[in-house]
């Protein structure tokens, strides 16, 4: 038995599925079915009625979830004082999404570095549902991502930045109409996996423009390299750079213009105690300021 398939079991009876539970952690449905099937062979019993749809919880599963529920309570209390002392030197495990690796967080962690008793920050990169997942198992202590949808009962999210989505295109690029832009040159396509492609895809599509990938990239820095090698266009939230000054072109997607949220997911336990604040401000200042955090640094530097 593991902490993961009691969450596992938890999610399918808040989600009232299989694939609604595997879409609420960003993963695939068969991985929740494994977790699931191997914790029933565990305890040599069936936990859900696979017979109906929704799937219902058996007598022994009922059982099952009431234990299920204790467990996941107690082993997230126990993390949580253990894992986030707020004294000097104390880790915070955070999970950033590739968007914000070039500019918030390193302005961030720059602030960070100069608080007095800011702790330690470990960073893993990562799409937004593979994140959130990470930090619902307890592998991270928090997550900076795309708004979610839908948050577990534990979690809550803390706003630290509206970006807004653009048009990219080489800076000699002539047309000014997104439309045309799009329908004229090679479309470069942000991963689709991230949680900020159905929004460009719906922005699209109200357009009346469909685009055909010429290639598809998760990396914002190789999408603006080959933009402003003449590659092609592409539609990527804004992070603040000055287009002109980074041989590009920004245009608003349509009016009225396309924004994007992003924000810490982290349990409701920690959301509030000191550690999370430090780090969470650093963020938003980081956010309004990071072009010139960083330009001092490097001033510093030369």
């Amino acid at each position: 038995m593991s902490i993961q398939q009691c969450r596992a079991v938890l999610s399918v009876v808040e989600h009232d599925s299989f694939a609604g539970a595997a879409r609420a952690q960003g993963i695939a449905p068969s991985v929740v079915s494994m977790q699931i099937s191997a914790f029933e062979e565990r305890l040599g019993t069936m936990i859900f009625d696979r017979s109906t749809r929704p799937p219902k919880l058996t007598r022994a599963g009922h059982v099952v979830v009431d234990h299920a529920r204790r467990i996941v309570s107690e082993f997230d209390t126990m993390r949580d004082e253990l894992s986030l002392d707020f004294t000097r030197g104390a880790t915070m495990r955070l999970g950033v999404i590739p968007t914000v690796l070039t500019n918030m967080l390193p302005a961030a962690l720059i602030l960070l570095r100069d608080f007095p008793s800011a702790p330690k920050v470990t960073v893993t990169s990562g799409l937004s549902g593979d994140l959130i997942w990470a930090a619902e198992r307890g592998e991270l202590d928090a997550a900076l991502t795309h708004e979610p949808t839908m948050m577990g009962n534990d979690f809550t999210w803390l706003e630290v930045a509206t970006q807004k989505v653009m048009l990219f295109a080489p800076a000699d690029a002539t047309e000014t109409d997104p439309a045309l832009l799009l329908t004229r040159h090679p479309y470069i396509k942000f991963n689709r996996l991230a949680w900020v492609a159905p929004l460009i895809d719906q922005r699209l599509r109200q357009m009346g423009v469909t685009p055909e990938p010429t290639a598809e990239l998760q990396s914002i820095d190789a999408i603006r390299l080959l933009v402003r090698l003449g590659f092609g266009v592409s539609v990527i939230p804004s992070e603040g750079v000055e287009p002109a000054a980074d041989g590009l072109k920004a245009i608003e997607l349509g009016h009225p213009p396309l924004h994007r949220r992003i924000g810490f997911y982290i349990r409701k336990s920690l959301a509030s105690r000191r550690i999370t604040r430090i780090v969470v401000d650093a963020f938003r200042q980081a956010h309004r300021s990071h072009g010139e955090i960083l330009g001092n640094l490097s001033t510093g530097i030369r």
